[in-house]
């Protein structure tokens, strides 16, 4: 070989070199060599301790939370929320380690759900915060369960950074604001009911009592004659006492003077009244108990304890089931009396099942 072939190898070369580290430096890097292993958030199991408030942006949902005596509350309200959601994103957020570097394109971020929250492809924005400044501030985006380890992993970013990484481990975030929220139990069961009535709100008053000897079972009373009444839709009435759900939660304000209402008499002396705040269809309501015998008296301080200060939000079918009338509660058409039960351990009847034409007591003879 020449010199001259020398010369032209080597500038080929110095091209492919060049080539290569342009690449190396505007592409996306795949392997974050220089960060495998840290902590997404540097330090935070020893600020953890320290920590005073979080605010998580969902959507267009945020709560923002801040550290109450030993406990957390809605910072706007003071209503309690689930110490041990904010324990598991702690916890997580401090496992959580850098894997693999992604894209650093905003116009690919939503592909990984890393975009803003709130817009389209939006992500998880996660805040935490100590005194008045802030410890972390990360958006977590969709897992990947091609890490490998048992947990998987998760795409974050660091707000304010075009940078997307694949991080080692996993950060639970309830799906919806109203998950955070602390459970109201108001401690009564559908067969401890021995009243409920709905009334005011310029609609028919309606009450519904125990059957006798069938406890949980109820019937409407003063049905009018001509109309039955529709038994599953009474079914649903004992559910805001049964298991009381909500999706929102605010300060108390004052009610109208002429409001739905729903009251429960409970056995041994409870009394819960459900009243609605504004229109029906928004499902806004007050929640109050009163004792109505010592034997509960403890009990309704406690509930009282809890609803006193507040307004909820409840589903719309429970909503709807508080303005609940006669009309809508019974029917014209007179129910079909329930298919006769057999006898357990009793067989088929002679002659029932067999095809036509068989004379009575034929039996079918095995091998």
């Amino acid at each position: 070989m020449n010199t001259r072939q020398f010369g032209i190898l080597a500038v080929i070369a110095a091209l492919i070199v060049g080539a290569t580290a342009l690449a190396l430096r505007t592409g996306t890097r795949t392997i974050a060599s220089d960060r495998r292993g840290e902590q997404v958030v540097p330090g935070l199991l020893d600020k953890a301790n320290g920590l005073t408030g979080l605010v998580v942006r969902q959507g267009n949902d945020p709560i923002t939370i801040e550290k109450r005596g030993s406990g957390f509350a809605v910072a706007e309200i003071g209503f309690p929320v689930k110490t041990d959601l904010v324990r598991d994103l702690v916890t997580g957020l401090i496992e959580l380690r850098f894997e693999e570097a992604r894209t650093s394109d905003p116009a690919r971020l939503s592909e990984l759900g890393l975009a803003d929250a709130g817009s389209p492809g939006g992500g998880k924005e996660v805040t935490l915060r100590s005194g008045s400044g802030e410890i972390a501030n990360v958006i977590i985006g969709i897992g990947d369960s091609t890490v490998g380890s048992s947990i998987g992993g998760v795409y974050v970013r660091l707000k304010g950074a075009p940078q997307t990484w694949l991080a080692r481990g996993n950060v639970r975030l309830p799906p919806t604001r109203a998950d955070w929220f602390a459970a109201v139990d108001l401690g009564a069961k559908r067969f401890e009911i021995k009243k409920i009535e709905l009334s005011g709100g310029d609609k028919d008053a309606v009450s519904v009592a125990p059957v006798a000897d069938k406890p949980g079972e109820l019937t409407l009373e003063n049905v009018p004659e001509g109309r039955f009444a529709e038994t599953f839709k009474v079914s649903r009435l004992p559910t805001f006492v049964e298991s009381f759900s909500f999706l929102d939660v605010r300060k108390r304000t004052v009610p109208a003077a002429n409001t739905r209402r729903m009251t429960v008499e409970v056995d041994g002396g409870l009394r819960l009244v459900f009243a609605s705040v504004g229109d029906l269809s928004e499902g806004w309501v007050q929640v109050s108990a009163e004792a109505t015998a010592d034997a509960k008296r403890e009990k309704a301080t406690s509930i009282s304890s809890s609803v006193d200060a507040y307004e909820f939000r409840i589903p719309a079918n429970q909503a709807e089931t508080l303005g609940l009338t006669m009309a809508d509660l019974t029917t014209d058409q007179k129910p079909e009396p329930p298919a006769p039960q057999m006898p357990p351990g009793m067989g088929m009847p002679p002659g029932m099942g067999m095809p036509p034409g068989m004379p009575p007591g034929f039996q079918f003879q095995g091998r």
